[in-house]
């Protein structure tokens, strides 16, 4: 079950890449120096909320509860920043050893993972792990936050992705995202 679990980890990490779609659009206008406006996404069957940018599409996958993807706003945009959720069984581990399982897995299965930073974080009451890694895949260097929390033998993984050159841009963003996440909603 473990296997299942790492299997998890790798697919929120890797899967946002798959999703992406050569940008062939014109670009939209960016906004100028606006507010950015936010809209709160529900799921009523996995009892979960966020808010993401009102700009920012969804982008149906089965493997994923949601996820939400930046429009081409540049010419030459390489990588459209995006949110998705992964929601697996925990097999009765606590969020320390669901990190240490995946901090392995990651490493094994993620060409040049590299772990930044983790930080033990609360987010709307629950315990989070809040772990931002680089990787590398498609001649990307791709860089992302993960939240990650364990709750009523349930994992949820909410993944923030950019590629590492616009990260820091939009990791203000991404911090509100995963601030607004609510688990067990009514």
């Amino acid at each position: 079950m473990k296997k299942i679990i790492a299997g998890l980890l790798l697919v929120f990490s890797v899967f946002n890449l798959y999703g992406q779609v050569k940008a062939t659009m014109q670009p939209q206008p960016k906004a100028q120096q606006k507010k950015e406006a936010f809209i709160k996404y529900t799921d009523p069957k996995e009892k979960v909320s966020v808010k993401y940018p009102d700009n920012w599409r969804p982008h149906l996958n089965p493997q994923t509860v949601f996820m939400f993807m930046r429009p081409v706003e540049e010419n030459g945009q390489k990588f459209r920043e995006n949110i998705n959720l992964v929601i697996g069984d925990a097999q009765d581990l606590a969020l320390v050893e669901y990190l240490v399982d995946g901090r392995v897995k990651m490493k094994d299965q993620m060409p040049g993972f590299k772990e930044l930073k983790s930080q033990f974080v609360k987010i709307n009451g629950i315990d989070f792990v809040r772990m931002i890694y680089t990787f590398t895949n498609s001649g990307l260097v791709i860089k992302s936050v993960l939240f990650l929390a364990v709750d009523n033998g349930r994992a949820y993984s909410l993944t923030c992705t950019a590629i590492d050159s616009t990260f820091d841009r939009f990791y203000p963003l991404f911090e509100k995202m995963g601030e607004s996440f609510k688990i067990n909603i009514k």
